[in-house]
């Protein structure tokens, strides 16, 4: 895995960001096809459950792209660039000066989890497939995970395909263990979920 070479900011999901997810999650064959009616309830801060929902976002990609407005539209979303006071986990890579750089770029994965302390369960982690691999699951996952325990949340729980292996490890490398297995719990195709816990303390 290679470190991306840029400035990530991590900052809370919007609805003006939605369109971009859409687009994320189409990309990805094992994400869930959630419908915009719950990206909504998961913004909505008076839904039950609570969730928080978090975006990586790179203000230089180090893939030899512009970042603003002459980037390429397939690329980079459209919005303006947003104040950092929305931010939660803001990394900037040796010598970006933070105070300057601005607030905008192309939103690459987002994280979803629900809130029900002491437990939280994590619905969604999603990183656009051009940027796999560079650590931003694990950005991304890592501020999560602080959130989480801010809000009182002692363990993770979550589910996957049993066939998504690549989840599965990373998963593993973050300390998750196996804890259960729910037969042929999903569809489109039929398969098993496999049950995974990580304790936050």
């Amino acid at each position: 895995m290679n470190s991306l070479s840029a400035a990530v900011l991590v900052r809370r999901m919007t609805a003006a960001d939605l369109d971009r997810v859409f687009e994320i999650a189409a990309s990805l064959k094992q994400a869930p096809q959630w419908p915009r009616s719950a990206y909504l309830a998961a913004l909505d801060s008076r839904a039950a459950p609570p969730r928080i929902a978090l975006l990586a976002e790179l203000l230089e990609t180090g893939f030899g792209a512009p970042v603003g407005p002459e980037a390429p539209a397939s690329d980079f979303d459209s919005l303006a660039c947003r104040n950092r006071s929305s931010s939660v986990g803001w990394e900037a890579a040796p010598h970006t000066d933070k105070s300057s750089s601005p607030a905008c770029g192309v939103v690459a994965g987002f994280a979803v989890a629900s809130l029900l302390p002491p437990q939280a369960e994590l619905e969604i982690i999603a990183v656009a497939p051009q940027f796999q691999r560079h650590g931003l699951a694990r950005r991304l996952f890592t501020t999560l995970a602080a959130e989480l325990r801010t809000n009182q949340s002692a363990e993770l729980l979550l589910e996957l395909r049993a066939s998504n292996l690549p989840a599965l490890a990373f998963y593993r490398s973050l300390g998750f263990t196996e804890t259960g297995r729910r037969t042929r719990y999903y569809h489109d195709p039929i398969e098993d979920a496999l049950l995974m816990r990580l304790r936050m303390e």
